[in-house]
């Protein structure tokens, strides 16, 4: 043994220095002249010392290529997974592993988001995305069979990419982005009918101080006998469990929209500089490569623009040209129902509409596995969308999932793609804020600034309107809920110019809305608060005090839970000793803080012990849903059911109960992290983790996985890190994606930073040398003048026809 691991870093050195020459041959070419390209005139692509690509073309169809063959260099595999996934063609490369994820996108009707997606584009953005197909296949042609470590261990080439490809990303986030509402709703399936309405309403309560609306689903539609909830609908809870993860692969490509985290921008409209000044950080899952690709396009006399884009599209989403800056947060838009339908217990697949009868459809989906073989299994069909429980003898309802996905051809008109082309285009925060009309399938908050001192917001997204219900919880299909149209875009929450100088989102409710609810399920107020607190009262501010605030910790949710749990009559002495460490805590959720440590296990625990023996082993997948959840409300209902553990045969008080978890918090810290409570800090439970799909074994994994990093935050903290405790850890699970800040003064006045790096290739250079800057809060300046483009060039290749 002991001449084994004196080989073993020999070993590991040897395989590591293989694999590099091995990597290596895939690698992208960024230097010299590439020939024989579909562009019309030379491009030229000058990048940084990060990778970031600098592209200038001479015509917006000569950039459109020269970014798909970028992109394509950089982040090929993620490309192909992500149309894979969409398509419900995972499993033809993954095998039987993806079965569910190919049922389940299949079933809600990702494929037909595309398409439908497609078929609204005008001629002129038809033309873009098919040039940008065109740079995808001429770096196909360029490799031949020296592509990424993905495609080679695998065993196969990618088909030509298509226009139909890029509109992969579209169906997914708009899905993703449903995810909280539909949770709930899900959940709601599940588990409804074990409880009250009270009940429910202590389990999520919406908001602080809201008003909930009294809900027909408890009253008849809980007490109806369904079946089990298909696996596949259950896919993206479990695939944040390390215990039910079907595969890595699938893992790391459902990690782009957990749930939890949310996402913050703001905006002033004087900053230091006297102009506008905006940050932005979109919250989405720890992913490896990283969500988002750091480029700037020019054509000039004709658009100059930076920021984020996505691997697979040829658009910046978030990012600033010389006029105008824009950043995103998700609206938390409610447009996924569950709809209950009544069926003959004997027939089933007969379900009762009004006072008529009608039947089901049945569809046989038929599944590519590899080696040109396939599986087919049935799904049931209703005119409002898929049945996601089981057609069963004896059941007496069933559940049906609607959303864009499942409307009818032509029901709903997407122009996303000119909505972004649009954004890159504008010369002022107002034409940023129109532009929004064209998004349907993604619900954002857009705000803005332009460099003539305006700022702005807008909600977009297509917004349903229902018959006589809320979309809160499931609703009586056979009574006829369901859609009536969509809102008008105009109707939507905005806001332009405010009198006090600023604007934030942080997928809290819209202030002021008095129009029809766009949801019931929001992210916990905090991060909205300390926000709204820090820019209010900011003077005149700079790109610094954004990068802090950005970087910032401080938990207001322990502001507010902690003086009541301290004022409790505790008697045990290990809950005494908590409270004297929490007590000392300056609620700074640091990597180094004990205080923290203690506090985020705290919380899990008096979850645990609220619920445990409520929800048995559907804890996780409540623990997955909520986002304000039942420790946010808990202690200010003494009153409440929850208290009360089942389990024994006395009646427990909120002060036993948080005793209770006080102890098992102090049990658990100190058998992860020692006696010496000194030595406790939260980063030694909580970290960032990048794990890479190949990463099957130990070696596999010290080559390709990055991590773990300390990490600071948590789910309420502006400077997000969501862990989500049932996956058996609290490592990481939503980060900010990226950072961003724009200053309106200076068209330089640029920066980003985001983990890991630009390349989605193991061992290159960039593959993850970003990581440092993204810790410690730095960002990398993008510029836009020509002058500063070539001072920061490193690497320049062109691209020749």
């Amino acid at each position: 043994m002991r001449k084994l691991l004196l080989l073993l870093p020999a070993l590991v050195m040897l395989c590591t220095g293989c694999t590099n020459i091995f990597l290596k041959k895939a690698w992208p070419q960024t230097m010299g002249d590439i020939t024989n390209l579909p562009v019309s005139a030379e491009v030229e692509v000058a990048r940084d010392a990060w990778g970031i690509p600098h592209i200038t073309a001479r015509s917006e169809h000569d950039l459109c290529v020269a970014l798909g063959f970028v992109h394509a260099q950089d982040r090929l595999w993620q490309m192909e997974s992500l149309r894979r996934l969409t398509e419900g063609r995972l499993a033809e490369i993954a095998g039987e592993k993806a079965l569910l994820a190919d049922y389940f996108t299949r079933m809600i009707g990702m494929p037909f988001v595309k398409r439908e997606a497609l078929a609204a584009l005008a001629p002129e953005e038809r033309d873009r995305l098919q040039a940008y197909a065109d740079g995808v296949n001429a770096y196909l042609a360029q490799r031949g069979k020296d592509l990424p470590l993905e495609f080679t261990s695998m065993g196969f080439v990618p088909e030509p990419w298509t226009p139909l490809d890029s509109m992969s990303l579209l169906p997914y986030m708009s899905w993703q982005l449903l995810f909280a509402a539909y949770s709930e709703e899900l959940f709601a399936v599940a588990r409804g009918g074990t409880f009250t309405a009270a009940e429910w309403n202590d389990l999520f309560p919406v908001m602080r101080g809201a008003s909930l609306p009294r809900e027909p689903f408890f009253d008849s539609l809980a007490r109806l006998k369904m079946g089990a909830i298909n696996p596949s609908t259950l896919l993206f809870h479990l695939a944040l469990s390390d215990k039910y993860a079907p595969s890595s692969l699938l893992k790391s490509l459902l990690a782009l929209g957990t749930a939890g985290g949310g996402s913050n921008n703001w905006t002033v409209a004087r900053g230091s500089s006297g102009m506008p000044l905006l940050a932005n950080d979109p919250h989405l899952g720890i992913a490896l490569p990283p969500v988002w690709y750091f480029c700037h396009l020019t054509v000039p006399g004709t658009l100059n623009v930076a920021g984020c884009s996505f691997a697979g599209s040829p658009v910046i989403m978030i990012g600033r040209n010389e006029h105008v800056a824009w950043g995103l947060t998700n609206v938390l838009l409610d447009a996924s129902d569950m709809l209950v339908y009544k069926v003959d217990p004997e027939n089933p697949t007969r379900y009762r509409l009004g006072a008529s009868e009608r039947v089901m459809q049945k569809e046989d989906l038929v599944i590519g596995l590899p080696k040109g073989k396939s599986i087919t299994l049935p799904l049931y069909r209703t005119e409002k969308g898929p049945v996601i429980t089981a057609v069963e003898k004896g059941v007496e309802a069933v559940a049906v999932l609607t959303w864009y996905g499942t409307l009818a051809p032509g029901a709903l008109q997407d122009h996303s793609y000119r909505g972004a082309w649009s954004f890159m285009k504008a010369t002022t925060a107002a034409e940023v804020l129109d532009a929004g009309r064209w998004y349907a399938y993604a619900s954002q908050n857009l705000v803005a600034a332009d460099d003539k001192g305006h700022i702005g917001w807008h909600a977009f997204g297509a917004a349903p309107a229902r018959n006589g219900y809320t979309g809160r919880l499931p609703a009586d299909g056979s009574a006829g809920a369901g859609w009536t149209g969509f809102l008008p875009y105009d109707s939507l929450p905005h806001r332009f110019d405010p009198v006090e100088g600023w604007l934030a989102t942080a997928n809290n409710p819209p202030a002021g809305w008095t129009g029809p609810p766009l949801g019931f399920t929001w992210a916990p107020p905090y991060r909205y608060e300390r926000i709204a607190q820090a820019v209010g009262s900011m003077k005149a501010p700079g790109v610094e005090d954004f990068r802090r605030l950005q970087s910032d910790v401080h938990s207001l949710q322990a502001d507010r839970l902690l003086p009541k749990v301290l004022a409790l009559p505790l008697g045990s002495a290990q809950a005494r000793e908590a409270a004297a460490i929490l007590r000392a805590w300056d609620h700074e959720v640091t990597q180094v803080s004990a205080g923290a440590a203690l506090y985020e296990v705290f919380i899990d625990a008096l979850d645990r012990l609220l619920l445990g023996d409520r929800l048995g082993d559907d804890l996780a997948l409540y623990l997955n849903v909520k986002m304000y959840g039942i420790e946010d409300e808990i202690l200010d209902r003494p009153e409440s059911a929850f208290w009360d553990r089942r389990a024994t045969p006395e009646k427990e008080t909120p002060t036993q109960a948080v005793e209770t978890a006080l102890a098992s918090a102090m049990e658990f810290c100190r058998t992860r992290m020692g006696r010496n409570t000194a030595s406790w800090s939260w980063g030694r439970l909580h970290g960032y983790r990048f794990v890479h799909p190949g990463a099957a074994n130990r070696i596999f994994a010290l080559l390709l996985n990055r991590g773990p990093f300390p990490a600071p935050g948590d789910n309420n903290t502006v400077n997000v890190s969501w862990s989500l405790a049932s996956r058996g850890s609290y490592d990481a699970t939503t980060i900010p994606s990226m950072r961003m800040i724009a200053s309106l003064d200076d068209p330089d006045a640029f920066w980003v930073a985001g983990p890991l790096g630009q390349s989605g290739q193991p061992g290159h250079p960039h593959y993850d040398d970003l990581m440092k800057l993204y810790l410690a809060g730095e960002q990398v300046q993008v510029p836009l003048s020509a002058e500063a483009v070539r001072k920061a060039a490193k690497d320049i290749l062109v691209l020749r026809p």
